[in-house]
């Protein structure tokens, strides 16, 4: 065997410039694939862990495809229903910008509220409504720096005039992927900027056991068949799925490298050059088998795969966790003012890693087979002729 690895290295030096295309195209397509599937993975990494504290179930009422607010009083019958834990109404909406044509998030809450993540609810701590402030996101905080006096911002009021906030602060760590456009104010002034006097934008349930979420969602669209209920399943769905196929460049960028892999293999599976059957011919006349030439040609590849392919996931590694995906994270968070600033945890997904092995080298591997079992079971003469 060490003869034909031997052989097999000078056999790759003879052909130079045609391995040389062939290795530079599978490194590239493993890199790309690489860092797709890597940004992906880690950024659903870092929103399931902060799923974990989402409420079970999301209660919302909508009329003519527009959110209409949900009362108190309509929530009551909710307690009769066994193994809710709590209930909590919320009041949120978007906001519009003209300073940079932004639409951003706000949310009201009041001091000790439970929210959506524990950082969250960690921060309405500071929320006064006697002395109305907000709290930002780190990136929107740089947005509206310049527009504040004093630290001080004005919104808009629904009914007329403006409510001004003071600067806070800003949100801890973690939040930047979900949280990058979230401004948090105290509920009573988040009401008069999103016009929003009395009810609340929706309700979110807590469920004590996990295994009786659908079950309890199916009570209450009994009690209010105009109510939209939505589990933490099928949020979590939504989003992941958002992950994978965000703004279609996800799909885009597998058909082209698949195009590229494609190409590659065909060039493969179409046989052998006139110069590397003659090379085989001239084997078999020193004594070479059919099996020695088809393993010869299986070592070639293998080294030009195998060696490709760590090559390529090697600067996918060093591209998503290093330099953080310049340029093609942006297909993830788009291209506004408050592309998120995030930081990718750094998660060696085994997964990730077969996925991208098995759907190349092996293929890779099998396509140089057939045509080297072809030239190998000619005849000396026949081939050389």
């Amino acid at each position: 065997m060490k003869t034909v690895f031997d052989f097999s290295l000078r056999s790759l030096g003879r052909f130079g410039a045609k391995n040389l295309v062939v290795a530079l195209i599978f490194t590239f397509l493993v890199a790309l694939l690489g860092s797709v599937l890597m940004i992906t993975h880690g950024l659903k990494t870092q929103f399931l862990s902060n799923a974990e504290s989402m409420p079970e179930i999301l209660i919302q009422e909508t009329r003519a495809g527009h959110l209409t607010p949900i009362y108190s009083h309509s929530l009551d019958p909710l307690w009769l229903i066994p193994g809710i834990d709590a209930i909590q109404g919320r009041v949120w909406g978007r906001y519009y910008l003209e300073i940079d044509r932004l639409h951003v998030s706000i949310i009201g809450a009041d001091a000790y509220d439970t929210l959506y993540t524990p950082s969250l609810s960690d921060a309405s701590i500071d929320l006064d409504a006697q002395n109305p402030n907000m709290i930002v996101s780190k990136r929107l905080k740089k947005l509206l720096q310049p527009y504040m006096s004093a630290n001080v911002m004005p919104f808009l009021a629904h009914e007329g005039g403006y409510v001004r906030l003071n600067l806070q602060g800003t949100l801890p760590d973690g939040e930047d992927i979900a949280g990058n456009d979230l401004i948090l104010m105290p509920q009573d002034q988040a009401r008069k900027i999103l016009g929003i006097p009395s009810g609340f934008t929706d309700a979110v349930i807590r469920v004590k056991n996990p295994d009786e979420i659908l079950t309890i969602a199916t009570k209450i669209k009994n009690i209010n068949p105009r109510w939209s209920v939505i589990t933490k399943e099928e949020i979590i769905q939504r989003y992941v799925g958002l992950y994978d196929y965000k703004s279609g460049w996800f799909l885009a960028l597998l058909i082209v490298c698949f195009v590229a892999f494609a190409m590659i293999i065909y060039d493969k599976a179409s046989g052998l050059s006139a110069v590397e059957r003659k090379e085989i011919g001239l084997l078999k006349a020193l004594g070479w088998e059919t099996t020695h030439i088809i393993r010869h040609k299986i070592t070639e590849a293998a080294i030009i795969s195998i060696g490709g392919f760590i090559t390529g996931f090697s600067a996918a590694l060093g591209y998503v966790y290093i330099l953080q995906a310049p340029l093609l994270r942006r297909i993830f968070t788009g291209y506004d003012a408050l592309e998120s600033a995030f930081s990718l945890p750094f998660v060696l997904d085994f997964g990730t890693f077969a996925l991208l092995f098995f759907a190349t080298v092996p293929l890779y591997l099998a396509a140089t087979i057939v045509p080297a079992w072809r030239a190998g079971i000619l005849e000396v003469g026949e081939v050389l002729r």
